[in-house]
């Protein structure tokens, strides 16, 4: 399987670092409109069809360690779901495999190569991975391929933020943060994923308008779990490590005069949610 130079930064880093994601994401709240989720995972479970006389077909798109999958089976205990999890990162699939056992079938593929039947698919999710894969026209063709007409295909993906002091200083700061000579100039994904218009134009003619939706999550942390949050993320990853250190002491710093009585500081992020049926 031949990978692109940012495929292999995202498995080498997932490999190394199963979990993360569904660290960052599996207790974080989010608002979509008025409605509350406890999740942007639990977000995408609400697009799940209603149950019906046969078994849906569910592919997770870039699973990580399963958690999404295990979170559908634990809506569906009653067997009507057949899962299926595809992912690059071998260690995030060994971790899939820990908490799964055989309730899914598990795939280490690319989203552009999927080793699926096609119309074999009811409904594909994705939470938070489109935004990086190259070649997104391809992701999209390859997903209308394995969908049977009138499938779901829904997912989570990452939104411009909402103004917010915490973040906008954690920008500025990052900017002239020296990064890792081995990871120059590395590009993740597609723009259009993160803007309403892009989605619409990546998803016509295959699919039918979608669906879409913002989700903003709100929290109060310390300044210290909110950098440990953000360790988990790829940009600090890309640093060198006395420009992550360096990075940590600035923002600890820069943080304190946004703490309320309570020493806790407000840090907020958007997620775009859309849902899309493929064109019979």
């Amino acid at each position: 399987m031949n990978e692109t130079r940012t495929e292999t930064y995202l498995t080498a880093f997932h490999d190394a670092n199963p979990g993360v994601t569904s660290r960052a994401f599996e207790a974080l709240p989010v608002m979509c409109g008025e409605q509350a989720f406890p999740s942007t995972y639990e977000s995408l479970i609400s697009m799940l069809p209603a149950a019906g006389a046969q078994p849906l077909t569910v592919l997770d798109l870039a699973c990580g360690d399963g958690h999404l999958l295990a979170l559908l089976h634990a809506s569906r205990p009653d067997a009507r779901l057949a899962l299926i999890g595809v992912d690059l990162s071998a260690g995030e699939l060994d971790a899939a495999r820990t908490l799964l056992g055989d309730r899914a079938a598990l795939y280490r593929c690319k989203a552009q190569q999927l080793p699926l039947a096609s119309g074999s698919v009811d409904v594909v999710f994705s939470h938070l991975a489109l935004m990086l894969m190259d070649d997104a026209d391809g992701v999209v063709r390859e997903v209308r391929r394995v969908l049977k007409p009138g499938g779901r295909f829904a997912g989570v993906v990452g939104a411009r933020p909402p103004a917010s002091p915490a973040l906008a200083l954690f920008i500025a700061l990052y900017a002239g943060a020296p990064k890792r000579p081995e990871v120059a100039g590395l590009r993740f994904g597609d723009a259009r994923w993160r803007s309403e218009d892009g989605i619409r134009s990546l998803l016509a003619p295959a699919f039918d308008p979608p669906a879409l939706d913002d989700l903003i999550a709100s929290h109060r942390c310390t300044p210290a779990q909110l950098w440990d949050w953000l360790l988990g993320t790829y940009d600090t990853d890309l640093l060198t490590p006395a420009g992550r250190a360096d990075l940590r002491d600035r923002y600890l710093l820069g943080l304190r005069p946004l703490c309320g009585l309570s020493g806790d500081v407000r840090f907020e992020e958007r997620y775009r949610r859309f849902s899309a049926r493929a064109a019979r």
